[in-house]
């Protein structure tokens, strides 16, 4: 019996290493990775390097212009997590951009296009994660997640976004049951406002 358990858990463990070069069964790929068919909630900081990894193959000093969670009809995102995100990245040295989407944690799409932008987020400004805020803001502000039955969104999100002078993180959600989204600075996680609908 003990041979029996030693022989199938090598077999396992093989089926696992050669399993990107040789099979394609679901099956076996549920057994080696059982989450890879689950949704995967990631946070604004994941998303952010996933389209950086990207971008950095097509220009070695990417800088963001803004990124933020997309709906996807779940009431999710209290510990700061959502699974799809977009964004959209200055290719600074070749005078391009880069637009990509995640979805379920994972990069789904991108695309190169021929637009550049002067206004970016620089990665040294980028030091707060959107676990951190939402932590703040429920505290604080008693914000609450948006119901799945909200038009606009649902549960709580997130952006990075920047004006002419200043660069946000920022989360939204429902004050006393109205539509709310609080900023932070995403370099030292300082709060700096919000606004509220009536």
């Amino acid at each position: 019996m003990k041979w029996k358990l030693i022989i199938v858990s090598v077999l396992v463990v093989t089926g696992c290493i050669g399993y990107n070069m040789l099979v394609s069964d679901k099956s076996l790929h549920g057994l080696c990775f059982p989450s890879a068919f689950e949704k995967t909630d990631i946070t604004l900081l994941d998303a952010y390097f996933i389209g950086m990894e990207k971008a950095k193959d097509f220009d070695p000093n990417p800088e963001l212009v803004f990124m933020n969670s997309v709906n996807d009809g779940e009431v999710s995102g209290r510990d700061g997590k959502r699974g799809n995100w977009q964004g959209y990245i200055s290719l600074t040295e070749t005078k391009k951009s880069l637009i990509f989407a995640i979805e379920k944690g994972k990069l789904i799409s991108y695309r190169v296009g021929d637009i550049s932008y002067e206004k970016t987020i620089k990665p040294s400004s980028i030091k707060i994660d959107s676990s951190l805020i939402v932590k703040s803001a429920i505290k604080e502000f008693h914000l609450e997640p948006s119901p799945k039955n909200d038009s606009f969104s649902n549960g709580f999100h997130y952006r990075l976004i920047r004006d002419a002078e200043n660069i946000f993180i920022s989360v939204d959600g429902l004050i006393n049951g109205k539509q709310a989204e609080i900023y932070y600075n995403p370099e030292t996680g300082e709060y700096m406002g919000r606004v509220q609908s009536n």
